[in-house]
């Protein structure tokens, strides 16, 4: 049991990890139906991480640039997603803190996502990789 806590706490943590710009990167989209949807596709135009090397105790912050169609953010790893903090249209923040102990199994390369959705239900997402030291 203590294992799962850990890890849940860790990889809520590794939600954010690096200063990353979106430009350039391939849009991935998530939507149905033949058409567009009625207030348009969501886009990252940028987002920001504070570090992709993460060490037990550092605090994780970032923030995501989106399109002002774009009604919720949030980051998935693994198989665990968190919500980021709505600052203004289309504006996103997050702030987490490492906790001290991080077992070694899991420290690690991940694969974190960022995802934007749009007020139609359309998702895009950017992979970002990062690292527990």
């Amino acid at each position: 049991m203590k294992r799962l806590i850990t890890a849940a706490g860790v990889l809520a943590v590794l939600a954010l990890a690096g200063t990353v710009r979106a430009e350039g990167a391939a849009p991935e989209y998530r939507h149905l139906g033949p058409t567009p949807p009625p207030n348009g596709l969501p886009h990252i135009i940028a987002y920001t991480i504070s570090s992709t090397q993460l060490r037990p105790g550092d605090t994780v912050s970032g923030t995501v640039e989106a399109s002002p169609n774009v009604g919720y953010v949030e980051v998935r790893l693994q198989y665990q997603n968190q919500a980021m903090q709505r600052t203004g249209p289309g504006t996103f923040a997050f702030s987490y803190h490492v906790p001290r102990f991080v077992p070694p199994w899991l420290r690690h390369a991940y694969t974190l996502e960022i995802v934007a959705r749009s007020v139609d239900g359309v998702e895009v997402w950017q992979a970002v990789p990062i690292r527990i030291l």
